[in-house]
């Protein structure tokens, strides 16, 4: 579990937040203030450590910075993981981030619909053993059309 962030330095909003502004994280945190406070920074920031994805992160590096991005996710039992040199220490999967991005990637809103965001939708609801499931019965049916030639 993620207990706070310990250090944000160099991205987005953030120059050089540490431990003593800790900002904490619970099972479920909600999010609010006004437009340009780091809303979206600390969301990509989330995201990247549960995926992997050094540019969410890269790419938010501050325009006045001359050093990269640092930061430090406290999580619990005392250890952490450290974005630094372009790269988590170790990524946290079980972060999931439910902001417009998730929507856009996730969900039919109608202004884009295509077959990416049916398959996104399906596997949010059937989660990854029905998506796993659903992959040996995609792979078993192709099988079968190659050995029957229908």
């Amino acid at each position: 579990m993620i207990e706070h962030f310990q250090l944000l330095r160099n991205v987005g909003q953030f120059d050089s937040v540490t431990a003593g502004a800790q900002l904490p994280v619970t099972k479920v945190t909600l999010l609010y203030a006004e437009n340009s406070r780091g809303k979206t920074t600390l969301a990509a920031i989330l995201r990247s450590l549960g995926t992997g994805k050094a540019t969410l992160v890269t790419e938010r590096k501050r325009l006045s910075a001359t050093h990269p991005p640092h930061i430090v996710v406290a999580l619990a039992g005392g250890t952490s993981c450290v974005f630094q040199n372009g790269g988590w220490s170790a990524t946290f999967p079980q972060v999931t981030v439910f902001d417009d991005t998730f929507v856009a990637e996730n969900v039919c809103s109608g202004i884009e619909i295509d077959a990416e965001h049916r398959q996104h939708l399906h596997e949010l609801i059937l989660g990854a053993r029905g998506v796993s499931l659903n992959a040996t019965l995609q792979t078993m049916s192709q099988r079968l059309r190659n050995t029957t030639g229908s």
